[in-house]
């Protein structure tokens, strides 16, 4: 059974997954950072973002849910993520 992460936990993890795919301000990146404009992660490289946060997390993202609405910034990034482990948890 997965351990539901409380959301700090999923915050620090997005803002290290996001640190690694950034193409500038790598070290800046916080939960208001709009991942385009301030770390230059365009839809080329939203993809391995992707593929980092499912490796990660241990999640599968939704292709209903690839939305830039849901993975603008971390705090978005994290809400889903909150959300997919606690679904996976219900299961």
């Amino acid at each position: 059974m997965p351990t539901l992460m409380d959301m700090n936990e999923i915050k620090n993890k997005v803002i290290e997954v996001v640190g690694r795919n950034a193409l500038h301000n790598p070290d800046r990146v916080h939960e208001q950072s709009n991942l385009k404009n301030d770390h230059g992660i365009d839809s080329l490289k939203i993809v391995n973002l992707l593929f980092d946060l499912e490796e990660e997390f241990g999640i599968c993202v939704d292709q209903s849910s690839l939305v830039f609405e849901n993975f603008s910034t971390v705090e978005k990034i994290s809400q889903y993520i909150y959300q997919k482990l606690g679904d996976a948890d219900e299961s």
